[in-house]
């Protein structure tokens, strides 16, 4: 239609509007276009260099729309990582979404179980899912990073983390073609999940 935007531009003008509704923790190097980035390392490319929980204990109730943390809970304790999905439940506004994307502990271990012969490259190291040494170091524990691994996760009981709290209408994260992934992989599963909409 003459003078109408095209959609993919119209699109796009209206992620830019909602950058600071959106809110992407633990970016790391790989920060997402159209979401204030946050992370606790002084030398990623985030907006926000900050402890997570502690940011999001100190904004107001409803201040964002969407938050998503990629593979940050499992850094977390289970009574921490309650704590974590509670608040980002207070932080969202009604309606609004939580993405959450761990490790697949049903996946890795299915794989280690089987002595499937597949490899995961890290940081420069191959490592073998038929190994146990090398799951605990890459997946269980995941001692090759600074901060190790405190919990795991399937998406069943990612599931019941998110509804403990009041999250409703889970859906999984497709871990190969999700656009807010870092790297697709079969070692990893995700939920979206929304805050209820305020009854009229």
């Amino acid at each position: 239609m003459h003078g109408q935007r095209p959609i993919e531009e119209a699109d796009e003008l209206e992620l830019m509007h909602t950058t600071d509704r959106r809110l992407n923790i633990g970016c790391g190097d790989w920060p997402l276009n159209y979401y204030t980035n946050l992370d606790i390392d002084p030398s990623s490319p985030a907006e926000i260099h900050a402890d997570a929980l502690e940011y999001l204990e100190a904004c107001q109730d409803g201040e964002y729309d969407e938050i998503y943390a990629g593979h940050f809970v499992e850094h977390l304790d289970q009574l921490q990582a309650l704590q974590f999905v509670a608040t980002c439940y207070r932080v969202l506004s009604p309606g609004g979404k939580l993405g959450l994307l761990v490790p697949d502990t049903r996946a890795i271990m299915h794989k280690y179980l089987t002595q499937q012969i597949d490899e995961v490259e890290y940081d420069g190291r191959w490592y073998h899912v038929a190994d146990l040494d090398d799951v605990c170091a890459l997946f269980i524990y995941s001692t090759v990073q600074d901060t190790p691994h405190k919990w795991m996760y399937d998406v069943n009981t990612l599931a019941r983390l998110m509804q403990s709290v009041g999250f409703e209408s889970l859906r999984e994260i497709d871990r190969y073609r999700d656009p807010r992934l870092g790297t697709p992989a079969w070692y990893q599963c995700g939920l979206d999940g929304w805050k209820p909409e305020e009854e009229a």
